[in-house]
């Protein structure tokens, strides 16, 4: 996601939306700081430092201009290239990378932020109780270690259906299914499907299963 976000940025026409104001808050911008961030992302196809039309579209002085321009560029915010222009001359473009990058990588905080409460959320709801702090430790080393939500949903299905409401037993289930190398809910069931448990009867759903017993 973050760098097709990037993209978008660097070549839609410039929008002033909440995500770059909510990046130049964050990052401390004073006024004239965030007025050259708007300034270079309104030029998006050419940004360059273009002293005279910063002066004449913000009131700037020039001083003002050069003093925010390098508290942005101390803040890793735009970085500068050497580029050849049509009449072969060598000119400083900015590059917002750095300033896409970060708005990119808050949506995506973000975005995780609300899949992590979602899977909190999830226990809570099924097991019928708060969960506890080391609880808490299991699950979000689950996260850390990418095991999406998806297969943590269903292997809390598989507890359930085994009467185990407990995050250990959850926690053994992720561990087989690392170890097999899954990585989402269809292969299991296409494992599952494969195996013709001679034990499972055409009435029972996927969920008859033993992992913890599973010795392939």
């Amino acid at each position: 996601m973050g760098d097709a976000l990037v993209k978008l940025y660097q070549k839609q026409n410039f929008v002033l939306t909440e995500d770059i104001l909510k990046t130049i808050k964050k990052n401390n911008l004073t006024l004239d700081e965030a007025l050259l961030i708007i300034y270079f992302c309104g030029n998006n196809k050419h940004p360059v430092l273009d002293i005279d039309e910063i002066v004449q579209k913000f009131g700037m002085d020039e001083l003002s201009i050069m003093q925010a321009f390098a508290n942005i560029t101390n803040k890793n915010l735009i970085t500068i290239k050497m580029e050849k222009n049509r009449d072969g001359k060598v000119e400083e473009l900015i590059d917002l990378t750095p300033f896409y990058e970060t708005i990119a990588y808050d949506m995506n905080a973000k975005d995780k932020k609300t899949a992590d409460d979602g899977v909190f959320s999830l226990f809570e709801k099924e097991f019928g109780r708060p969960l506890s702090p080391m609880e808490f430790e299991i699950i979000n080393r689950w996260l850390d270690n990418n095991i999406n939500e998806e297969l943590i949903n269903h292997a809390v299905k598989e507890a359930i259906f085994n009467d185990s409401f407990t995050l250990r037993y959850v926690d053994a289930i992720l561990n087989e299914w690392s170890k097999k190398g899954f990585k989402s809910s269809k292969e299991v069931d296409l494992y599952l499907k494969r195996r013709k448990q001679p034990k499972v009867r055409k009435n029972e759903t996927l969920f008859d299963y033993n992992w913890l017993d599973d010795e392939e």
